[in-house]
């Protein structure tokens, strides 16, 4: 086998994967005519079809009606194999057919007129067909056309005299299989099968070597139905390239034996050593028949072996759920320092199945690997593990290599870990290692940061760290007054805006919208007195959410929101504002900025002005925020920065 060069988890954690999609719809349609009923739904539709021209629809309904076995179909199918207008293929398949369905001990008089027909195709035909005859009455019939002049005819008779005198066969068949041509390999490898003794599984070992119709060979195999093809599908396999078509009917035919049959030619095989045995082994369990005992025959034979392609076979059939990866533990720990990180990456996808595995202990050193993919899987390991396992109160410092991590996207996923498995412990030490970031200018970096820091804060936290980003995170709120979808309120000048004084209340109104519309017909307001309170951003991204802070209804509704700060002298900064659905800010009672978004009916509307210069005076500072929605979301957000992009914390 050659060394894997691209060695890509989500590709070779299969072929298993497409590999066994692939098989198991082979599986399906193998089994689904066997399985149907006698009177399936498609029955009708099938008998209409034997009278379809096309020869491609009538042997799709001859083999449906046979393998069901349907009686109403005779006398149609009877029908075509007396059509001499028809073709000789379609008509000795018509025959098989009605001997299967018929499943009599009778011979038909058509078979017998076939087996002395001109045409070779209708004496194969005939070949095929008696040996569906029930007990050995078409044994003479065969043995005649075993002498027939035309090779083909005299091996698809060998092959059911087989099927129909077992080992009583195998003078004759012992006779015309010491040579045969190789495109009649899968006739008399069907035959060998049949017979099944030990010289005739000899032989047909063999033949499965010299052949080159490998596609005829298997369905030859599969027609005979014995479990003594099973070693020799096995070797078949262990030739077969895991990329070859092939490779997956020979899966397909080997899933019709029974489990046991499975188990013990598998053990046999994988008791080779070879590392080609081990490796197809490894496939036959993982994609068809999971058994734990065949594990530890596995890892026994993996001791001296040294391909990549073996080891990681295996691996991915020790891993399975069904396959008990808890006992092979040990086995999938040593290989996390595995000189390929491909294998270390499988290590951790089979840990990952191991349910009494710590992968918090386990991978403490994997996350920090100097290959970013082993990184990431090992991270993405941790994100499915217990959160219970995870360091409570350490796990900044167990993440720290990653935390700092010069990759944008394992530090991404080190941020999203942390977010997911962290709690109120870990955040002070987490903002102290982080906060740089959030002061950054790095804005993907300072979101992810922020995010992780917001899932682990205390409640007092979140607004820390929305502050460290430059964000207004204290205010004082007013509202509401009423507004309509023409913003007529909003655009006159209201109480609040001619003076703020927290202690005063203001007389308002509002009224309940129905279906997006602002009131019924004839509803008068409802008047209210309303009072300044206290407010805090509860997102780290700075979002201040108005509906939760005032009382209902937030729909045509007006509010205000101030910030009161202090400026350590005079300066020049940058101011940016957005929310739903508009906005007016006074900068220390100067209008500074009007913005109003497109009206969209139940979606966020967002006005946004960014980079306002503003000027602050040394000492005490005033934003005062007038915000309007219609409906939807509601929320104001407002950001200083410097000239440089960097969060200025003023509050």
């Amino acid at each position: 086998m050659n060394q894997l060069s691209t060695f890509k988890i989500l590709q070779k954690i299969s072929p298993a994967l497409p590999q066994a999609v692939m098989i198991i719809s082979l599986i399906f349609l193998q089994f689904s005519a066997l399985s149907a009923p006698i009177k399936s739904s498609g029955t009708i539709g099938y008998l209409q079809q034997l009278n379809e021209e096309d020869w491609i629809l009538k042997a799709e309904a001859l083999h449906y009606l046979s393998e069901n076995k349907v009686q109403e179909a005779l006398e149609k199918i009877l029908k075509i194999t007396k059509d001499e207008d028809e073709r000789p293929w379609i008509r000795s398949k018509a025959l098989a057919a009605y001997c299967k369905i018929q499943n009599s001990q009778d011979i038909p008089q058509i078979l017998s007129t076939f087996a002395s027909s001109a045409d070779h195709v209708l004496r194969e035909g005939a070949a095929e067909s008696a040996g569906l005859v029930q007990g050995k009455r078409g044994a003479e019939i065969l043995l005649k056309l075993s002498t027939d002049k035309i090779k083909p005819v005299q091996f698809r008779a060998l092959a059911s005299y087989s099927r129909i005198m077992g080992e009583d066969a195998w003078p004759l068949v012992q006779k015309m299989t010491e040579s045969v041509p190789d495109e009649l390999i899968p006739l008399a490898a069907e035959s060998l099968a049949l017979i099944g003794n030990k010289d005739a599984l000899e032989r047909l070992d063999q033949l499965t070597v010299s052949t080159t119709n490998v596609r005829a060979l298997i369905e030859s195999l599969d027609r005979s139905r014995t479990p003594k093809t099973v070693p020799v599908l096995l070797d078949l396999l262990e030739k077969t390239s895991a990329d070859d078509a092939n490779f997956d009917y020979i899966i397909s035919s080997l899933s019709r034996n029974d489990n046991e049959v499975l188990s013990s030619s598998l053990r046999d095989l994988i008791r080779t050593g070879r590392n080609s045995a081990i490796f197809a082994a490894s496939r036959v369990i993982t994609i068809l028949f999971q058994d734990p005992d065949l594990g530890k025959e596995l890892l026994s034979a993996l001791k001296d072996s040294s391909e990549p392609e073996t080891l990681e076979a295996v691996m991915i059939a020790l891993g399975s759920k069904e396959m008990n990866p808890d006992s092979n533990k040990n086995f999938f720990i040593t290989h996390l320092k595995h000189e390929m990180p491909e294998i270390k990456i499988l290590s951790i996808r089979c840990l990952s199945h191991c349910t009494e595995a710590n992968l918090y202990n386990l991978l403490k050193e994997t996350i920090k690997d100097s290959e970013g993919s082993v990184s990431i899987a090992a991270i993405n390991a941790l994100m499915e593990a217990p959160i219970e396992d995870a360091p409570t109160g350490a796990l900044v410092s167990y993440l720290e290599d990653v935390l700092v991590n010069t990759d944008d996207v394992i530090r991404k996923a080190a941020f999203e870990l942390l977010g997911h498995a962290g709690n109120a412990d870990d955040f002070e030490p987490a903002l102290a290692m982080l906060g740089e970031a959030l002061s950054g200018t790095d804005t993907v970096r300072r979101e992810a940061v922020a995010e992780a820091l917001g899932s682990i804060a205390p409640e007092n936290g979140v607004a820390n760290v929305a502050r460290r980003q430059g964000y207004i995170s204290n205010w004082m709120v007013l509202g509401t007054f009423l507004n309509d979808k023409e913003h007529k309120a909003f655009a006159n000048e209201l109480e609040p805006e001619k003076n703020i004084d927290f202690e005063k209340t203001y007389p308002s109104t509002y009224v309940w919208a129905l279906q997006g519309n602002q009131r019924r017909d004839g509803e008068k307001p409802i008047e209210r007195e309303i009072g300044w309170s206290e407010a805090g951003v509860n997102k780290t991204n700075g979002m201040l959410m108005m509906g939760p802070l005032l009382p209902p209804p937030g729909t045509f509704s007006i509010a205000y929101a101030v910030s009161d700060f202090n400026s350590e002298k005079d300066q020049e900064l940058f101011l940016s504002l957005d929310g739903d659905d508009a906005f007016k800010v006074w900068l220390n009672g100067e209008k500074i900025s009007e913005q109003i978004a497109p009206y969209l009916h139940r979606q966020s509307c967002v006005a946004s002005q960014g980079n306002i210069k503003i000027k602050l005076k040394k000492g005490k500072n005033r934003i005062l925020v007038k915000s309007a929605n219609i409906e939807h979301e509601w929320w104001v957000r407002a950001r200083i920065t410097d000239a440089d992009n960097r969060p200025v914390e003023l509050f």
